[in-house]
């Protein structure tokens, strides 16, 4: 019993002295610390990332209400249409238009633009679009109250590279969950469709699906375009009114 007594009081005084013999002779103290820990931005930032990565948008989201209300303000014109939007077998947004009212003209120039914008951005690899240190440098400025005790870190976001599909602006990602809740610029390269800068504000609510894009073009003819592109899961609009319950004139 003694010896045993004896080794285990001999184990316990050199095991911290093996520990102490890993660390350099020559390290000053103020290089033996505990990394702190990461701070709130960095892990809600860290969240966004994971988030985006994992995202598939081909099968995340079943069929959406979509509402698209479009105006020229130089010719006070304007037009809505109606429709039903879900993912078809080739992996593309596909529509089920339920009605259009308005100017023909504004469906046209601005409608129908905006629409080919968006099947453009479709055919481009979801990697070189996507809001990611791969593609943007990232700068925070700080942070901000979205409503209520909710907060949000605010990044100005600019692309690497003058490539298709890419805005410069700014990027909102919530301080809790990371969840991207605004997207905000302009693009960088203006399509083929478009003459002048294409301005994009998206507002999003992760919580619900409830998705509100803001559009301002510069149309071949017809000068400004403002649009403005509401999305609401169907399931979620069966239960609610959904985002306007005016009449539109069927086809």
């Amino acid at each position: 019993m003694e010896l045993i007594t004896s080794l285990r009081s001999f184990r316990n005084f050199f095991a911290p002295l093996a520990i102490l013999s890993l660390i350099p002779g020559h390290a000053p103290a103020r290089d033996l610390y505990v990394a702190p820990p990461a701070s709130p931005q960095i892990l809600a930032f860290a969240r966004y990332i994971a988030s985006i990565q994992e995202r598939n948008p081909f099968t995340e989201s079943g069929p959406v209400l979509v509402e698209i209300e479009a105006t020229l303000p130089g010719l006070y014109k304007q037009s809505r249409l109606l429709a039903i939007g879900q993912t078809g077998e080739s992996e593309r947004r596909e529509y089920k238009v339920l009605g259009v009212a308005g100017d023909a003209t504004v469906t046209r120039e601005v409608i129908a633009r905006y629409l080919a914008l968006q099947e453009q951005l479709e055919d481009l690899p979801l990697s070189s679009i996507a809001i990611a240190p791969p593609n943007y440098k990232f700068h925070y400025l700080g942070q901000v109250g979205t409503g209520e005790s909710n907060s949000a870190y605010v990044y100005r976001i600019i692309p690497k590279k003058k490539r298709e599909g890419l805005i410069q602006g700014q990027l909102w990602i919530d301080s809790v969950t990371g969840a991207a809740v605004l997207e905000t610029g302009y693009f960088v390269k203006t399509p083929s469709a478009f003459i002048g800068r294409i301005e994009v504000v998206r507002d999003i609510q992760p919580q619900n699906g409830y998705c509100i894009t803001h559009v301002i073009i510069q149309t071949p003819w017809a000068g400004r375009g403002e649009l403005t592109f509401t999305e609401l899961p169907l399931a979620g609009a069966e239960q609610q009114q959904g985002p306007s319950s005016a009449p539109v004139a069927r086809n």
